[in-house]
């Protein structure tokens, strides 16, 4: 099976420019690049921070883009997102019976489990004692079956200091439902703005670099706080026996100069 990843898009309303860049230039690429190459997937997932500043006007450029979209598309938030305008501009939008926007998809992959782990207020991410019910009842009723997790935080640092600072919130709660299930194949997290491979407790992870803008590895890298790098997305390609995930710097993307043929 396959699909698409499209990380933190981080938009304003238009036509306003983000940090220098302009991030709907760089959806509508991405968009129309994994049409024209990867329009066989199943579906696409985009991990939040899809507002900037959680903006009504910004979702609803998101909705009109999406809707000559091809592929399927799950949406998630990320802590720059609000909620509640989300759910006005999506409202058919599927959310858990507490309101929070988690999603369990089936497939025949597996089961695909979508996180909400916004709290408003905080840049780290939140998983309350609800959601974590609610996650404990999808892992129990998957049974034998591999189950994928998607969320915007990671429950894990990942040895930038700045960033492991608004990471999961009591990641050992979480951790102890995820452990204790044992079906969880693979976790995809955004929110770092970094191409970061993980292996959590035995459990391999994966993020990709942001849309629009990335978070450079040393902060004295680059003389601003965030840095113009090339952005990805990604797809992967599930099996019986593996976990594929191919990394597209779409942007970036252009044939080499060859040399000449020599007889």
């Amino acid at each position: 099976m396959k699909f698409a990843i499209v990380p933190d898009l981080h938009l304003l309303a238009p036509p306003e420019r983000l940090w220098g860049l302009d991030p709907y230039a760089r959806l509508d690429a991405c968009l129309s690049d994994i049409a024209e190459w990867h329009g066989d997937a199943e579906f696409c997932v985009i991990m939040g921070d899809l507002a900037d500043r959680g903006e009504l006007d910004a979702y609803r450029a998101l909705k009109r883009r999406l809707e000559n979209f091809p592929l399927k598309t799950h949406l998630m938030i990320g802590n720059h997102d609000d909620r509640a305008t989300f759910q006005r501009a999506f409202p058919d939008m599927p959310r858990d019976a507490e309101g929070f926007v988690q999603i369990e998809q089936e497939n025949d992959a597996g089961v695909f489990l979508y996180l909400d782990t916004v709290e408003a207020g905080t840049a780290a991410g939140v998983y309350c004692d609800s959601r974590r019910a609610w996650l404990r009842d999808r892992l129990a009723a998957a049974g034998d079956r591999p189950v994928y997790l998607f969320m915007h935080h990671p429950p894990f640092d990942i040895a930038v200091p700045y960033l492991d600072r608004i990471k999961l919130e009591e990641a050992d709660a979480f951790e102890e439902i995820v452990r204790g299930a044992g079906n969880v194949r693979h976790l995809f997290f955004a929110h770092v703005h970094r191409p970061v491979q993980v292996v959590w407790k035995g459990l391999p992870a994966c993020a990709l670099p942001a849309l629009n803008h990335q978070v450079p590895l040393r902060r004295e890298a680059v003389s601003s706080r965030y840095s113009d790098e090339p952005p990805m997305y990604s797809v992967v390609d599930i099996t019986s026996d593996s976990v594929i995930v191919n990394s597209d710097c779409f942007l970036n993307r252009k044939a080499c100069v060859m040399p000449p043929n020599k007889s």
